[in-house]
């Protein structure tokens, strides 16, 4: 049991990461969006 328990925590933690990742790019690229607009 131990065993699946570390692996799912792996799953989840490698999908939070996946999660924080997409939403900081998505972010960046919004704040560039706006910033190049603004530029023009």
């Amino acid at each position: 049991m131990g065993d699946s328990t570390g692996s799912m925590f792996y799953m989840i933690g490698g999908l939070l990461v996946i999660y924080f990742v997409g939403v900081g790019v998505y972010q960046l690229v919004t704040w560039i969006k706006k910033k190049w607009k603004n530029r023009q």
